[in-house]
């Protein structure tokens, strides 16, 4: 088993890409096509007459072990509470967060997935014993999944209560806005599916093909775990080993085959992005997306305020980076594949 050193961090650049144009919230934009008639296109939140905080977002530079991602954000979501407990309407929105990152190598499954026998292994996870990743079953909706590097892990942190939106609403957003950007980015027009013909959420790269997944948990109305969205083909392999989403006729894709394919049959040359690119790309889109200004997490935003819950986010942050760190640096890195001869 190959395994990748410490040394694969987030570049410091992005590629240029205009943020979404006024034009995604009119009736006849691609996202608003998607969405079912209870959810209208979002419209900013100042014209809703709601006055909220920016809305913050923190890009991991080293790919996060799936624990600690986890404990960041029900540690997030903990101060949160507290906050809201202490001055409800202080606190509206303040900490509304999206957190993006790569995971170390990882399978996960959603709480609803039926396994026969709690006491025994699930039946997806016999498949990837000791094939170098881990398994976790999780309070996110969804069945089996992959995370690991090569895949952008967005995990918005978002008061739906405040922000004056459904759960199925926010669903579909998110959607909208994948579809749109992987059909920005890929020029492959409405092949790009979200959802599925046969509803299946996510974004889809044809009816059997499937690039990015959504798997969302609430807790007090506040949003944590999100999307996962293949950039480069490195996590295929990964993929190959289970049924992903418990969709038998359906594959893992990844952004660049669909630039490279696009590419080929224009007859250019393809620019592939990184992680990174895509994660600097995704960040105005959320502002766009909800009307806020974004701000990163270490930033004061237009009116210069940083509470303390915002700076006790700041400190759970940067020790989850820490302890990032360390663990990678215990383990000797991740495999950048799986590992077959030891497979079940």
């Amino acid at each position: 088993m190959t395994t990748r050193p410490l040394t694969r961090l987030f570049s410091s650049t992005t590629r240029p890409l205009s943020l979404l144009s006024s034009s995604t919230a009119s009736s006849s934009s691609p996202s608003s096509s998607l969405l079912s008639p209870a959810c209208a296109v979002p419209s900013s939140s100042a014209s809703r007459g709601i006055k909220l905080p920016p809305l913050r977002y923190h890009v991991f530079k080293e790919p996060i072990p799936y624990p600690v991602g986890l404990k960041l954000q029900n540690d997030i979501i903990d101060r949160r509470l507290a906050a809201k407990t202490k001055d409800p309407v202080g606190s509206r929105g303040v900490g509304d967060l999206v957190l993006l990152l790569e995971h170390t190598p990882t399978y996960t499954t959603g709480r609803r997935d039926n396994s026969p026998n709690p006491n025994e292994l699930h039946p997806e996870e016999k498949k990837v014993q000791n094939v170098g990743a881990s398994f976790f079953i999780t309070k996110r909706g969804g069945q089996v999944t992959y995370h690991g590097p090569g895949q952008l892990v967005g995990y918005p942190i978002l008061d739906l209560n405040v922000m004056e939106t459904s759960t199925r609403c926010y669903v579909e957003y998110l959607q909208a806005m994948l579809g749109d950007y992987v059909r920005e980015i890929s020029a492959l027009g409405d092949t790009i599916l979200a959802p599925h013909p046969d509803g299946h959420v996510g974004v889809f790269s044809s009816p059997t093909e499937k690039v990015s997944s959504i798997g969302i948990h609430l807790r007090h109305r506040i949003t944590s775990h999100g999307f996962a969205m293949n950039i480069t083909p490195e996590p295929l392999k990964w993929f190959d080993l289970v049924l992903a989403c418990g969709l038998a006729d359906v594959r893992a894709s990844s952004l660049h085959d669909l630039i490279s394919r696009s590419a080929v049959s224009n007859g250019v040359i393809p620019s592939l992005p990184s992680v990174a690119d895509v994660a600097g790309d995704m960040v105005p889109k959320f502002g766009e997306l909800f009307g806020r200004e974004i701000v990163g997490l270490e930033g004061e935003g237009k009116h210069g305020v940083v509470t303390e819950e915002i700076e006790e986010i700041r400190t759970l942050v940067k020790k989850a980076e820490a302890d990032a760190k360390e663990q990678n640096g215990n383990s000797g890195g991740w495999a950048t594949e799986p590992d077959l001869s030891k497979s079940g």
